[in-house]
């Protein structure tokens, strides 16, 4: 009801609930958007925690909850095939984020050449921060950009700036 020279307006008491219920269900649809996008963030970051095995003889990657059941299950596969693991690279410096364990159908010979060569998927490019290499094999990695850094024999808990998140390839010798 609208009265002549005040101004103002007043609302029957169904349209005010209606204007009630129209803000309550914006509000809700911001809500239910901000939490849909707050648990794929989640599902992102706990994707990129992944601790992932690859078995560079059958070329199958599986993943894990964390490093030691990564280890763990690198360790069967090579126990179970007669391969060994041949390195552990880390998305952070000091061994830390996410890992992926390397297995090699055979300890690596020293023989002066590069034996397992390992082309990184995206998920893996320009992600290296510290190497672990292990039985016999040494580490090698390749900037996209040519040259290569290396070779890591053992541990190498920061790499220097020149190949720190540059890794395209990853060599082991």
């Amino acid at each position: 009801m609208v009265r002549a020279g005040s101004g103002t307006r007043t609302r029957s008491p169904a349209r005010r609930h209606l204007a009630v219920f129209a803000g309550l269900s914006v509000a809700a649809v911001f809500t239910t958007a901000s939490a849909q996008a707050a648990q794929a963030t989640q599902a992102t970051d706990e994707d990129a925690r992944q601790h992932c095995v690859l078995d560079t003889a059958s070329q199958q990657r599986t993943c894990y909850e964390n490093l030691s059941a990564a280890t763990g299950a690198g360790q069967r596969i090579a126990d179970t095939s007669g391969s060994v693991i041949g390195a552990t690279v880390f998305e952070d410096a000091e061994y830390g984020g996410a890992s992926l364990t390397i297995t090699v159908p055979e300890p690596c010979p020293k023989n002066d050449e590069v034996d397992f060569w390992l082309d990184l998927d995206d998920s893996w490019k320009n992600r290296i921060s510290s190497v672990q290499a292990w039985s016999t094999c040494w580490v090698w990695l390749y900037p996209d950009s040519g040259g290569r850094a290396g070779p890591y024999k053992e541990k190498a808990p920061r790499l220097n700036s020149g190949i720190n998140d540059r890794t395209v390839t990853v060599g082991l010798s």
